[in-house]
């Protein structure tokens, strides 16, 4: 015995079917309505570092740690927050506000005049 069909259940449901394909639903302002705005992004950091340029070999202190020119006579650190001055020969110094790179790295060149220990006459 084969299962008896509803004729017509059968015509109500291929015409409900027809009628959701053909019906256009627009569900894309629901979901605009409910996304987050971007926000904007605002870094609170001017300078990123500093690039202390001096001669091989010289010593100084920044962030309270003894850094020495290596021979390519620069070296990039990152910027303390809390730093503004850095220290040659027990002698504080202000870092200036020179310009600041595309990188955000400030330049600071290392005083010369003064002799350092182990430097020759």
């Amino acid at each position: 015995m084969s299962p008896r069909i509803d004729v017509g259940n059968m015509i109500l449901v291929v015409a409900l079917l027809t009628a959701s394909i053909q019906v256009e639903i627009d569900l894309g302002p629901l979901f605009r309505a409910n996304a987050q705005r971007p926000g904007k992004v605002v870094c609170g950091i001017s300078t990123v570092g500093y690039r202390f340029v001096g001669k091989e070999g010289q010593r100084f202190r920044y962030a309270g740690d003894t850094y020495v020119i290596p021979a390519e006579g620069w070296i990039e650190l990152l910027a303390d927050r809390n730093r503004t001055t850095y220290s040659i020969r027990g002698r504080s110094v202000q870092i200036d506000e020179s310009p600041r790179d595309q990188f955000g790295f400030r330049t600071v060149v290392l005083p010369e005049n003064e002799r350092q220990e182990g430097d020759r006459p």
